[in-house]
């Protein structure tokens, strides 16, 4: 995250989005920047059996689309607003001046960058498994260990849906449910009002 009194004394817009909304759609040239002040985004598409693939979920204060956006290639996936969402956007000229004027932060980009490669790596061998249960423990440990740093058992919440689940491991939305049902028997992972501790 960039420090919105930073990205501010950039030319910048606040623009307001409601839930389903299109922030921008698979096959659009990248301009902007973008980074939420609240709401949440996914970015996904859909196959030629139309089955939706999510590439991942960014909430609060976090960024999405900046690979596209630094390399000057087209988006892969559509970014749709999961709820009310407010976000802020610099044109393409204004961040990489940004990140010119302010190592620190690139550095910042770079690494946050370099944890998404390392989750879609994660997950890609998860999917290759051939196990649901692999594909949905790998997601799991991704999130209790590098995103919210948690290491004591059922600590960590998972705010996710299951069909947010089935989406970001390429599983169907029934196989997740059950295999989820299969591992709460096993004292695998609780579920608490419907969602998942892990």
């Amino acid at each position: 995250m960039i420090d919105q009194q930073i990205l501010q004394q950039y030319p910048f817009k606040i623009i307001n989005y409601k839930k389903g909304a299109y922030i921008f759609e698979k096959g659009n040239t990248p301009r902007y920047y973008f980074q939420i002040i609240s709401g949440g985004i996914k970015m996904s598409y859909y196959n030629d059996k139309g089955n939706e693939f999510i590439q991942g979920i960014f909430g609060k204060n976090k960024s999405f689309g900046e690979p596209p956006l630094i390399a000057n290639l087209k988006y892969p996936a559509n970014a749709i607003a999961l709820s009310k969402s407010s976000i802020i956007q610099i044109p393409k000229s204004s961040f990489e001046q940004l990140l010119t004027d302010h190592h620190s932060i690139h550095l910042n980009i770079t690494k946050m960058l370099s944890k998404r490669l390392y989750f879609k790596a994660v997950m890609a061998n998860g999917i290759t498994s051939n196990s649901a249960e692999e594909a949905i423990i790998s997601l799991f440990n991704y999130i209790k260990f590098n995103v919210y740093n948690q290491t004591e058992d059922f600590s960590c919440r998972i705010d996710l849906t299951r069909k947010n689940i089935a989406g970001l491991t390429g599983l169907t939305t029934e196989t997740t449910i059950r295999k989820i049902k299969e591992m709460e028997s096993q004292a695998r992972l609780k579920i608490i009002d419907g969602k998942v501790y892990y």
